[in-house]
């Protein structure tokens, strides 16, 4: 199948999560390729000045706020997610229906607000999570099911969001599709490098899990955000895009320790030579799962989902995407890993000179 002429102009965009990871690099591209953004933030702050640039405070789970904001918009970029990533049977019914509130009835309050405004073109960013069964899967792909082994509200509540987007896809003018990636890293306020960086500098790192750890792809963020554009750009009338999920990657599958590895080494540590077996790591984490929903034992610093994930291997490829919108990475992992590395060095230095030793 060809690839369908993009369009030139996405219009005016609205990008959710704009203060987080993933919406502050995408808002930056956006204002840097001359779009006009309505950004919007919950609590934290955008620090952001443009003059295409609005940005506006509002909640996904606030109906008449997103009907409100979605209008005279032409592209929505959903990054906005809870992430819950604790679940099991004895999982609170608070826990459970902030999860639901966020990632699905925030779904369906955009998805309304489209309709209602005439929105054109929808992005959903999703996670490689809706697809990973705690098992072992190295060619996940467009045709992998969704999940059946829910080992978290986070996995539950975003296939039932994505689920939502893809079949608004049509709808009233509407055209929706879906991204899946899996780990986003990069320099900043990143979720997934910052505590690899806290726990090796404090010197909490002193033994890995299931060492090498699991094979992942994952992806720069500079990657992804050059996925969101491109595919939303595909979201036209006949385009095999509209009303389908993809895994986008690195192309580049490495064990996760190794894939941290020069990130801790470039910092001046050393990869801890002590390897704990995951699984009584797992059963573990589940008594304390359940302990902290049960008599509020304060919450694992890790649940077992995310334990699971760096264990159990797990690569999706991102052959439909090239196929179908044409995404190749634009940043080589190589490349993408030293700005990391660079970015680490500067928060270190930082964090030394506050705290020099005694």
């Amino acid at each position: 199948m060809s690839i369908t002429e993009p369009l030139d102009d996405l219009g005016t965009c609205l990008v959710t999560g704009a203060a987080g990871f993933l919406g502050s690099h995408l808002v930056r591209r956006l204002l840097d390729e001359g779009y006009p953004v309505r950004a919007v933030i919950r609590n934290t702050p955008l620090d952001l000045e443009h003059p295409k640039l609005e940005i506006v405070k509002g909640d996904i789970e606030d109906a008449p706020r997103m009907l409100e904001l979605c209008e005279g918009i032409d592209t929505v970029f959903h990054t906005a997610a809870h992430l819950a990533l604790l679940g099991g049977s004895a999982a609170s019914a608070a826990y459970r229906q902030a999860a639901y509130d966020a990632n699905v009835g925030g779904v369906e309050n955009l998805v309304a607000a489209c309709y209602a405004q005439g929105v054109s073109r929808f992005v959903h960013t999703s996670s490689i999570d809706v697809c990973f069964n705690s098992e072992e899967n190295l060619e996940m792909n467009g045709n992998t099911p969704y999940a059946t082994n829910m080992s978290c509200l986070y996995t539950e509540t975003k296939i039932e969001g994505e689920k939502l987007v893809l079949a608004a896809n049509g709808e009233r003018g509407l055209l929706t599709t879906s991204l899946r990636p899996d780990g986003i890293y990069g320099p900043g306020n990143n979720l997934m490098l910052d505590e690899m960086f806290k726990q090796v500098t404090k010197g909490r790192l002193v033994a890995t899990i299931g060492f090498p750890g699991a094979l992942h792809d994952h992806i720069y963020v500079d990657n992804l955000v050059h996925a969101e554009i491109l595919v939303a750009k595909h979201l036209v009338p006949g385009s095999p895009v509209c009303g389908k999920a993809y895994f986008v990657t690195d192309n580049h599958p490495m064990h996760l320790f190794e894939f941290m590895r020069p990130l801790i080494e470039g910092l001046g540590y050393k990869m801890p030579r002590l390897n704990i077996p995951y699984r009584p790591v797992i059963a573990f984490l589940r008594l304390w799962q359940f302990l902290h929903f049960r008599i509020g034992l304060p919450a694992p610093l890790f649940g077992p989902h995310e334990v699971r994930k760096l264990a159990i291997s797990h690569c999706a490829s991102s052959t439909e995407a090239e196929r179908d919108f044409g995404y190749q990475p634009v940043v080589r992992p190589d490349d993408a890993m030293e700005h990391c590395l660079a970015h680490y060095k500067e928060r270190l230095v930082s964090i030394r000179s506050l705290n020099p030793p005694q």
